[in-house]
């Protein structure tokens, strides 16, 4: 799932294939969005036919695939070099307060038994009690890591491995940045200190990488399944060794400077 302060991005590996009316091939429980086009030329058989984007029918998010590219299907994170051999999707927002709140209606959560009712501070945030923006169409905040993952556990979903989250951030490309090496570029991709006014913006609102995903610089930091620290595994699964406190973080916010 993808959070300010706090943030997840879900993602859904490619457990299966299906057929969709247009010939699309789809993972269990989602159809093709409108206007998807069939992936083809990645190299990979894995990924050839399947839609580029799809709706998660149990949530309503839209995802966009994260193809194994032939040349450029490798990430370095923490020194170690991650392969990608196989597809998956990602979510192509940050989860919205919108999203969220269907979560907390449906599934009757009250932050038990992660957090305290009384002082979380996103129950909080969605009783109306925050300084942050509540709309529907904002990036959820507040929400910690056993928040997030509580999400994912309703939403049939997962939060992505810090490799996972870096390969779909930068879509195949090798710059500094996904959308290149420019920081002068940044304020069209990412909300910072620069541009963001010292507050969250509705998703979606500036340029997405080359796949489709949007806000991955800027706007709120967004958690990552892994513990913080430790090896990476080269197959792109997150780090989890159940004896660390801190967990990954990725994104930046609307407080940082122009990171990504």
């Amino acid at each position: 799932m993808r959070i300010a302060g706090a943030m997840m991005v879900p993602v859904l590996l490619l457990l299966g294939t299906g057929a969709s009316a247009e010939d699309m091939k789809v993972p269990p429980g989602c159809v093709p969005s409108a206007g998807a086009e069939p992936i083809g030329g990645t190299g990979s058989t894995l990924t050839d036919g399947f839609a580029n984007r799809v709706m998660h029918q149990h949530t309503g998010l839209e995802l966009v695939l994260c193809p194994p590219l032939a040349e450029r299907n490798t990430v370095t994170i923490g020194g170690v070099k991650v392969t990608f051999a196989k597809p998956f999707y990602m979510a192509k927002t940050e989860i919205t307060n919108g999203q969220y709140k269907r979560f907390v209606m449906e599934a009757n959560y009250d932050g038990r038994p992660e957090v305290d009712p009384a002082y979380d501070t996103y129950l909080a945030h969605f009783r109306g009690i925050s300084i942050m923006p509540a709309g529907d169409d904002f990036p959820v905040v507040f929400v910690s890591w056993r928040n997030a993952m509580a999400y994912c556990n309703w939403a049939r979903l997962e939060l992505p491995s810090e490799a996972e989250w870096e390969y779909a951030c930068r879509a195949g490309t090798t710059g500094s940045y996904s959308f290149g090496s420019a920081a002068a570029d940044y304020p069209q991709y990412g909300w910072a200190t620069r541009n963001a006014r010292g507050t969250t913006h509705k998703v979606a609102q500036l340029k997405p990488n080359n796949w489709g995903h949007y806000d991955m610089h800027g706007n709120v930091y967004e958690w990552c399944r892994d513990d913080y620290g430790g090896p990476v595994p080269a197959d792109g699964s997150p780090h989890e060794d159940g004896k660390r406190l801190t967990k990954a973080v990725r994104g930046g916010a609307f407080t940082a400077a122009m990171h990504g």
